[in-house]
């Protein structure tokens, strides 16, 4: 067993310190009612470290916490017991990894307990440390005692919320498995534009951050301002179902990419009702590396005549009507005539509700490459 030191068991006490900070944080610590006593789990190779969180948690009145410390990550991994700890608070800087080595391995090892980190770094570290399974991330520089109380409070009450659904995360394991098998990008978002989720394609693009990229408020962003003002107007737009002509509302834009000619293409479809709050879901695709859905199983899938099965495709490819009318030497009344029978036969009543259904169903998984 390894030798963990305590460096602070607090008391119910005001002190000096806790008195100057702002009323916000004192009202919300004196609201964590639900955690009355926690146990934290410093990992980090500085002793000196170890001391100044103790002292800043020495200052919090409420709940009654408790610093625990490990110099060696790695030792504490291979033991796979966490001591008791109710949170983790990883020094990120100080693993000497720059690929969330550590942190993967902690929720690995033990899953049961929530990993917030601690960085000098909110850029490269902090932003991408949620989706490699931390709860939070704390910056160094910012610290306080109330703003590490409620990052790590809330950290455990998060985390205590998550392992009570845990009868439906393989449901949701499968979900997630499915969106990664799509060939194209796929972004979840609220109506504020803050991302909830990004599959596996899109995470290669958003990596790049030549186009589209994700902000430290974790809102999903186009990197030229102009193009980012038309990303919201068409992510209003999606959300507004009065807006526009009814099934022609504008839901698709180019992204321009300063490490490609081919700009990005970006459709948009709401998603979220009621109680649940409105949403979006970003569909990205890149031009250089087209998605190939087949226009027989389109129309198999949704029994349209080829003429709307091919109508369909080119909505799905993020054309607009007038530009497909003219590249078929068509009228704009016969391809309204069109849109209105897809409409009436897939059960939607908008050319982005007719994107979703076809980007996320049958013909896209027919599509996706094989996993090698």
């Amino acid at each position: 067993m390894y030798q963990a030191t305590v460096y602070a068991r607090l008391t119910r006490r005001k002190t000096l310190c806790f008195k100057k900070n702002n009323a916000e944080g004192v009202e919300y610590l004196n609201q964590m009612n639900e955690v009355l006593k926690a146990k934290i789990l410093f990992i980090g190779n500085k002793e000196g470290d170890a001391q100044q969180l103790g002292w800043l948690l020495s200052n919090v009145v409420k709940p009654e916490l408790e610093l625990m410390h490990v110099p060696d990550a790695a030792a504490f991994i291979n033991q796979q017991s966490a001591a008791g700890a109710d949170v983790i608070l990883l020094d990120a800087d100080s693993t000497g990894d720059d690929d969330f080595e550590t942190l993967r391995n902690l929720r690995i090892a033990i899953p049961s307990v929530p990993v917030v980190l601690l960085t000098d770094h909110e850029e490269t570290t902090g932003q991408y440390a949620i989706r490699n399974g931390a709860q939070d991330y704390l910056l160094r520089s910012q610290l306080t005692s109330n703003t590490m109380a409620r990052s790590l409070v809330s950290a455990i009450e998060r985390h205590q919320g998550q392992s009570q659904s845990i009868g439906s995360a393989p449901l949701l394991e499968s979900a997630t498995a499915v969106l990664n098998k799509l060939p194209l990008g796929v972004i979840l978002m609220t109506e504020s534009s803050q991302v909830l989720f990004f599959n596996d394609k899109a995470r290669r693009f958003l990596e790049k951050k030549d186009g589209l990229i994700i902000d430290n408020e974790r809102k999903c962003r186009a990197t030229l301002p102009s193009e980012n003002k038309k990303l919201s107007e068409v992510l209003a737009t999606t959300l507004s179902p009065e807006t526009g002509k009814p099934g022609e509302s504008e839901f698709a834009l180019s992204i321009t990419r300063e490490q490609s000619d081919a700009p990005l293409t970006v459709m948009l479809a709401p998603i979220g009702t009621g109680i649940a709050g409105k949403g979006a879901v970003l569909f990205v695709s890149d031009p250089i590396e087209p998605v190939e859905l087949s226009i027989e199983t389109i129309c198999r899938l949704y029994t349209l005549t080829p003429a709307e099965g091919r109508l369909a495709l080119g909505l799905t490819n993020g054309h607009k009507l007038d530009d497909l009318a003219e590249e078929w030497g068509v009228s704009m009344h016969t391809v309204r005539s069109q849109l209105r029978q897809i409409f009436r036969k897939t059960d939607t009543s908008r050319q982005s509700e007719l994107v979703k259904l076809i980007l996320t169903g049958p013909a896209a998984l027919q599509a996706a490459p094989p996993i090698l």
